[in-house]
């Protein structure tokens, strides 16, 4: 908690948050998808906070972000929608953020990217089975349907995306926010 207080942690949260905000923005639908089923890289910089800062880093530029694309008013689905993106998004950030803490290595980046791609497609494909899909007054019979068909695999393939930007962007930008970056190589045993 005493990280709250320093500036400039907060102020590159913030940024972050606003950059996946600015990503929202870029959004297209993915072949062989329902058209309501889009993808940004807004979630990227919330994976890169998470990161360099932890989970409630991860989660406060998760939270910036959906609450300025709430404000902006360009949300269709309004706060339903934005609230499915911010579970996906926490829920992907988390798990990814809680492995990497644990293990800061190249094959750590990678083990915290797959498990958050799985843990994020199981965390919101439950949700929206019981949660968003009845909200959007989507029929009982349709949903399971529309899970298997295309709620999981368009977040598998959202995780795989986003994973693999953060990948490529974590080392290049982790000097400018002051975090240890994704080591390349195990470190050799001294004599």
């Amino acid at each position: 908690m005493a990280r709250l207080r320093d500036t400039r942690y907060l102020v590159k949260v913030a940024l972050l948050g606003a950059l996946g905000f600015l990503l929202m923005y870029l959004e297209f639908p993915l072949p062989f998808m329902p058209s309501f089923l889009k993808f940004d890289f807004g979630d990227v910089p919330a994976l890169i906070a998470g990161f360099a800062f932890g989970p409630l880093a991860g989660i406060l530029a998760e939270a910036i972000k959906c609450a300025l694309f709430l404000l902006s008013g360009r949300s269709e689905a309004g706060i339903i929608g934005v609230s499915a993106n911010f579970v996906t998004g926490a829920s992907l950030v988390v798990a990814a953020a809680l492995v990497y803490q644990r293990v800061r290595t190249l094959k750590g980046a990678i083990l915290a990217l797959f498990v958050g791609t799985i843990v994020m497609t199981a965390t919101i494909t439950v949700a929206d089975i019981y949660i968003f899909l009845p909200l959007w007054n989507v029929p009982v019979e349709q949903i399971l349907p529309m899970a298997v068909s295309a709620i999981i695999p368009f977040n598998l393939i959202k995780g795989v995306l986003s994973s693999t930007a953060t990948f490529l962007l974590y080392k290049r930008v982790s000097a400018w926010l002051g975090a240890v970056a994704v080591v390349t190589q195990p470190a050799k045993a001294r004599p």
